[in-house]
């Protein structure tokens, strides 16, 4: 196997996350579950329209064509050097868009009805930056030792507090839990959460963070009934928030 089927082979193919809900188990209407979804940012390669583009690969004699979704600014430097750098289409113009994950889903569906390419297929890049954090969260939540590093490899993670905690909006005053795909943002949440006893004598778990597959992020938001389901919110991380501010200045110019 090359490199190019070496590094494809450490990330995950997904359909669209939005595809294939089961209506009749919803705790969270489909617009509700887009709406958590749209806070979740990404990096993807497009034309100056602003259009997701695909890169043709040789894998193992097949050729795919491939959009692609970088979960971090480290992540696009992954996907440049040891990804893109290997396609068919690597000298071709490009440039990164951020989308929310809910935007990148829809709009990927369109291309791929309307391209008259064979295979197309949709990989994330999750952030190189959150790799050892989630082996360690991962591990200690009582997954297998030996499936961990391909999990981690395969899946960008989204952190969340365990037990929940608390935030509050300060514009709106209305409270959420936060959750975040940077292990230190949300880290240093839960570490400020101020813990309440009902009573003197009351036992309280200390919060800790969790590290949880996006699919597996996806699937409880789809179909979890836990009432406070509809509480939780992703928040930007602030690499991410840098990188998108600097391209809207530089679209602005």
């Amino acid at each position: 196997m090359n490199l190019l089927a070496s590094s494809l082979a450490v990330v995950t193919t997904f359909t669209s996350p939005l595809s294939n809900i089961e209506f009749n188990m919803l705790a969270l209407t489909p617009k509700e579950v887009e709406t958590k979804l749209d806070s979740i940012f990404l990096f993807t390669p497009t034309d100056k329209e602003g259009n997701p583009m695909s890169f043709e690969f040789d894998v193992d004699g097949n050729k795919k064509n491939i959009y692609f979704a970088a979960f971090s600014p480290t992540a696009i430097n992954f996907l440049n050097n040891k990804v893109i750098s290997q396609s068919k289409d690597k000298e071709v113009k490009y440039i990164y868009t951020p989308k929310s994950l809910a935007k990148f889903s829809s709009l990927i569906e369109i291309e791929k009805k309307k391209s008259k390419k064979a295979i197309l297929d949709v990989i994330y890049i999750p952030d190189p930056e959150q790799a050892e954090a989630s082996k360690k969260l991962l591990l200690e939540q009582g997954y297998k030792k030996e499936n961990i590093d391909n999990l981690v490899q395969n899946n960008p993670m989204i952190f969340c507090p365990n037990p929940t905690v608390t935030a509050t909006e300060k514009t709106t005053k209305s409270s959420y839990i936060p959750c975040s795909t940077d292990y230190l943002t949300m880290k240093g949440l839960v570490d400020k959460a101020k813990i309440k006893k009902k009573y003197p004598w009351s036992k309280v778990e200390k919060p800790k963070v969790m590290a949880i597959p996006l699919t597996q992020f996806i699937n409880t938001l789809k179909t979890s009934q836990e009432n406070n389901i509809k509480e939780i919110k992703v928040i930007p991380t602030p690499s991410t928030l840098k990188v998108i501010n600097q391209i809207n200045l530089n679209n602005n110019k």
